[in-house]
């Protein structure tokens, strides 16, 4: 196989040999994939259209006066974006010693970071995964994740993060 320069790399068209493991057939079934992250036990997927980045934690830059899981703001390529401690808002234990790391979710002037704890996952569902009912979720998250999947006896909530980051944003003062 011929080695391809970066730049070639990067502007060759996306070929998926199998289409399948993204939207399709899973076991017979009509599937969809997508990228979940936890925090704590709770787990939340990304919106299937936005933008999302994982990065290191950068220079936070602090705030006063604000909540304690609000833990100030990023550079990121010119736009200030907030950075959230959603273990600190829930009241979550965190895991001593872990390396976190920032996940981005939006873009510009709509983006906001998560601190998280693991690399989220791709998982994919079919119908049989949908939940009827969900299970009882913190009050702040719970008018942003209105339906949800249980895979391997982890339920994932549909996480409306713009609506989320709007909610935070008007509970920042002390």
């Amino acid at each position: 196989m011929k080695k391809l320069s970066p730049s070639q790399a990067l502007n060759r068209p996306l070929i998926r040999t199998d289409d399948s493991t993204y939207y399709g057939k899973h076991e017979g079934l009509e599937s969809t994939r997508r990228l979940g992250f936890r925090i704590g036990n709770i787990g939340l997927l990304i919106g299937e259209q936005a933008t999302c980045e994982l990065s290191e934690v950068l220079q936070i830059c602090t705030i006063p006066f604000t909540a304690a899981w609000l833990l100030g703001l990023i550079n990121l390529r010119g736009n200030l974006v907030p950075v959230f401690d959603l273990y600190q808002l829930l009241q979550l234990e965190t895991g001593k010693g872990i390396k976190k790391m920032l996940l981005i979710l939006g873009r510009e002037k709509t983006a906001g970071a998560i601190v998280i704890e693991e690399l989220p996952i791709h998982l994919t569902f079919t119908e049989n995964d949908k939940l009827t009912h969900l299970p009882p979720l913190p009050a702040i998250i719970k008018p942003y994740a209105s339906s949800g999947y249980e895979k391997e006896s982890t339920v994932w909530f549909n996480f409306d993060h713009l609506g989320f980051f709007e909610t935070l944003t008007t509970k920042l003062a002390l």
